[in-house]
């Protein structure tokens, strides 16, 4: 597959799983850091700074996908190739953050919730699609028919 076809199946990845995963991850993990930040003295032993991180990490894994998407889509696997430690290492704790909601869906599920938890699936957990293809992308050996 050559790179414009690389890119054209990326943009259908990133229009299908990618705008609703960051609007509705990104939409819940900004409501997780205003919560904490208004009602923190409502929640009890860890648990703030628990919401507090896990929204973090996928507000800085939301914003790493959108900077190595720009990258990959302006200049291509090179520009991935090239691109700092610091947006991998955010995409890598944005899918830590996307991982920890299919854990606790799992885990309701098991503990008798009703099936509505897997709703929560929305919650940046597509976006995982997309970044896996961006890796592959970027250390997997050249293409033929680059262009």
């Amino acid at each position: 597959m050559d790179e414009r076809l690389h890119k054209r199946l990326y943009i259908a990845q990133c229009l299908l799983l990618g705008l609703p995963a960051l609007v509705a991850g990104g939409g819940v993990a900004g409501f997780g850091i205003y919560t904490f930040l208004t009602r923190h003295g409502l929640m009890r032993g860890d648990e703030g700074a628990v919401l507090l991180l896990w929204a973090l990490a996928g507000v800085i894994g939301l914003l790493a996908w959108l900077w190595l998407s720009i990258r990959y889509l302006r200049r291509g696997r090179d520009g991935l190739r090239h691109t700092a430690r610091i947006p991998w290492i955010g995409l890598a704790l944005g899918a830590m953050a996307a991982l920890a909601v299919i854990g606790v869906v799992l885990f309701s599920l098991f503990a008798g919730s009703p099936w509505q938890v897997l709703g929560y699936l929305v919650l940046g957990v597509p976006l995982l699609v997309p970044a896996a293809h961006l890796v592959w992308l970027r250390r997997a050996p050249g293409l033929a028919g680059q262009g």
